[in-house]
């Protein structure tokens, strides 16, 4: 029992969710659906799901599907529920961009109790279904889509032209495997150069100081970036 009390961190509490996930939408959690679900190498997911193995929270063996411990289960259930209750305050009552609050709610639910989550399960549902809260539903409906972050002069990395280089200022949270493009050298304040499309592929060309680096194009949207010359 007390393996089960260690505590879990962010990154293995991500793993939890998405297994659970992943069974509730398919009978097996092979790891290779793991790694693609939190854009992950394998080795990162073995030696995640074994940390949950020793904690007794999962079942894992190789080649086989993971499968969650009935504390696994319990756990699982916590962390989706802190997950809900701050993507439905992002995006019912901020109205922030389904995409966005997501991405935004696996990085604070970390950090949140239980105490926190059900005051704001409280305030959200008071909101969304009290009808002397009708006047705050219109008025939040109205306003919170009007609140824009002021302009940077920033454009996405797939939008800078051919040979121009500019300053990597935001990564997008809606951007998937953060971490790595982080280990590639990708992170705020980065320089690069645009060198064009790839031949083969959906895939552009950018230079990091002195290294060449390909990404699909569909990644480098949520890349920000200031024009330098």
């Amino acid at each position: 029992m007390l393996r089960q009390k260690l505590p879990l961190s962010g990154s293995q509490e991500d793993y939890l969710e998405a297994i659970a996930e992943i069974l509730e939408s398919d009978a097996h959690a092979h790891t290779k659906k793991i790694a693609d679900k939190l854009g992950v190498s394998m080795p990162s997911v073995t030696n995640a799901l074994q940390a949950l193995a020793a904690r007794g929270l999962i079942i894992y063996r190789s080649h086989t599907p993971v499968k969650l411990t009935d504390a696994g289960i319990a756990k699982a259930g916590v962390i989706r529920r802190r997950h809900d209750a701050m993507r439905r305050f992002l995006c019912g009552l901020l109205k922030i961009d389904a995409a966005e609050a997501n991405a935004a709610a696996c990085r604070i639910e970390h950090v949140i109790g239980e105490p926190i989550t059900s005051r704001m399960t409280a305030l959200i549902e008071a909101v969304e279904q009290r009808e002397d809260c009708a006047g705050l539903r219109a008025y939040l409906d109205e306003v919170m889509p009007q609140i824009q972050p002021k302009p940077l002069d920033l454009i996405p990395l797939d939008k800078l032209g051919k040979n121009h280089r500019a300053e990597l200022v935001y990564i997008s949270e809606s951007l998937r495997g953060i971490k790595k493009f982080a280990d590639m050298g990708l992170v705020p304040g980065a320089i690069l150069q645009y060198e064009g499309i790839a031949p083969f592929g959906d895939l552009i060309r950018i230079k990091l100081m002195d290294t060449q680096l390909s990404l699909r194009t569909g990644d480098a949207k949520f890349f920000w970036v200031k024009v330098l010359d």
